[in-house]
């Protein structure tokens, strides 16, 4: 009888759609259910933060020790050794004839800590925009304004001034557009011809001088165009070049685009943070928003972008994505 229920109780055990482990009080694996040995394999006499964090002492966050301590058994982590998942852990403390045995009980978490964080990002972004939309937009338009009601006086400066003030508008409006682009959610990434994009881009600027070598398909969606508007028109709005190389090259799983220009180059002052909101510099002076876009595009679709001088002077913009 004391066989059928252990055997009915390993059974129960089994068919939790959670992950269980029982530990001794040294955090040593005595059993595992079936999901975790269908993810993680044997790892029974292992030490759960062994297995979990491959470390050879428990984390300050970890629930077994917060029990030890008087504390609730609870924790989120992540799992950097095998899975490279979130998990929501719950430990109970348990005594089986006298002896201290703790139930461990995991529940992947990944896409609701992902969700969260993409709320995160999200309220940032809409404080981003509020911000400049209240102040550039009001900005240029008590600009037109003022001298739009003074241009009887045909007077150029203020002719321009309402040009150029209407000029930052239309900007503004098509950043806002990228920005919204470059951290939108949900969309499913597709693969998406590099060589055709570098050309739907390449129209825009025909005062520049393409060379253009290689090619491959990344995992993108529609935000990897302006992507490359930002980085073309930069080097020929800031950097004031007339010649840009494109090298495409693929290796394994990932396509490798370098853009480099014989322009100006990045001013040593801003080359720390250019990738951060707001970064600007020089006589013509965006909102700081092209590379921030560029860079929350890149991260968005798992890959890196990162800068280089190039020889003997311009900027080398290099983008690491995903290839199909």
């Amino acid at each position: 009888m004391k066989a059928e229920k252990q055997k009915l109780m390993e059974e129960i055990f089994n068919q939790l759609d959670i992950y269980a482990m029982v530990l001794d009080d040294s955090s040593n694996i005595l059993l595992t259910n079936k999901k975790v040995k269908d993810d993680f394999g044997e790892i029974i006499g292992k030490k759960c933060y062994e297995v979990h964090h491959n470390a050879s002492s428990p984390p300050e966050s970890c629930a077994m020790e917060k029990i030890k301590n008087g504390m609730v058994g609870e924790e989120t982590f992540f799992d950097d050794a095998v899975t490279k998942k979130w998990y929501d852990v719950t430990v109970s403390k348990i005594k089986l004839e006298e002896k201290p045995l703790y139930i461990h009980l995991m529940s992947d978490v990944t896409q609701k800590h992902q969700s969260e964080e993409r709320i995160v990002e999200l309220n940032h972004a809409l404080r981003v925009l509020n911000k400049i939309l209240r102040h550039d937009m009001l900005n240029n338009i008590s600009v037109i304004m003022v001298s739009l009601e003074m241009m009887k006086t045909k007077d150029l400066t203020l002719k321009n001034r309402a040009l150029k003030a209407i000029e930052k508008s239309i900007e503004l409006v098509n950043k806002m557009r990228d920005l919204e682009a470059a951290i939108s959610s949900g969309g499913k990434l597709s693969p998406y011809d590099v060589n055709k994009i570098i050309k739907d881009s390449i129209v825009n600027f025909p005062e520049i001088k393409f060379k253009i070598s290689g090619g491959c398909t990344v995992l993108a969606d529609e935000a990897l165009l302006p992507v490359l508007n930002n980085i073309i028109g930069n080097a020929s709005i800031h950097g004031k070049a007339d010649k840009i190389d494109i090298s495409i090259e693929k290796r394994d799983d990932c396509c490798t685009v370098k853009i480099s220009d014989n322009g100006l180059g990045i001013h040593d002052k801003i080359k720390g943070g250019m990738f951060d909101e707001g970064t600007s510099y020089g006589e013509n002076q965006g909102m700081g928003l092209g590379l921030y876009i560029v860079k929350k595009t890149i991260e968005r679709y798992g890959g890196d972008v990162s800068y280089e001088d190039n020889s003997p002077h311009g900027a080398t913009f290099i983008l690491k994505l995903k290839s199909v």
